[in-house]
């Protein structure tokens, strides 16, 4: 079994998702986030010696307040990769949408707009997370040390998008 670095209760607690949304719909979509979002700002080398450490309840104090950025980077990240997937799902007949008994489907537009409020808040955190390491990048040995790892971190804090161009 994979080790995730946030919890049902912890997703539900931080993000808009609803406590009646199953984790069954929630943690596949949180496995491939982490799989590759956060070990792509974490570099595969830290990345996997952080997911060991917190499975075996083995962080220190440091790897402790790192986590602290890297739970709702991760969070508003599943929650924007989830959105549509609640509302749809592929069935054996094809992409079905889900309706409850008293609930009407949104459009594609509101959609759209929750993606990229979620989208909005997962790059704030996840440039948070990119600027602290660079900051205190010394406090972790293995974020520095390169064994030629297939993902190396990302230091470009500037992925932010805020959904506004200027020419």
């Amino acid at each position: 079994m994979d080790t995730l670095f946030i919890s049902e209760n912890y997703l539900k607690k931080y993000t808009p998702i609803g406590e009646l949304v199953q984790w069954t719909e929630l943690e596949p979509t949180a496995l491939i986030v982490q799989e590759s979002w956060i070990q792509d700002i974490l570099g595969s080398n830290f990345y996997f010696y952080l997911r060991t450490q917190y499975a075996i309840q083995a962080l220190n104090p440091d790897e402790i307040i790192l986590m602290n950025y890297i739970k709702p980077a991760l969070a508003y990240r599943v929650a924007d990769k989830t959105l549509p997937f609640i509302a749809y799902q592929i069935k054996n007949k094809g992409v079905t949408q889900q309706r409850g008994d008293y609930s009407d489907a949104v459009d594609l537009e509101t959609l759209r707009y929750l993606r990229e409020e979620l989208s909005g808040s997962a790059q704030f955190h996840e440039k948070r997370l990119i600027e602290y390491l660079c900051k205190n990048g010394t406090l972790y040995p293995e974020y520095k040390l390169n064994n030629n790892d297939y993902m190396r971190p990302t230091k470009d804090s500037n992925r932010y998008d805020s959904g506004l161009t200027f020419y």
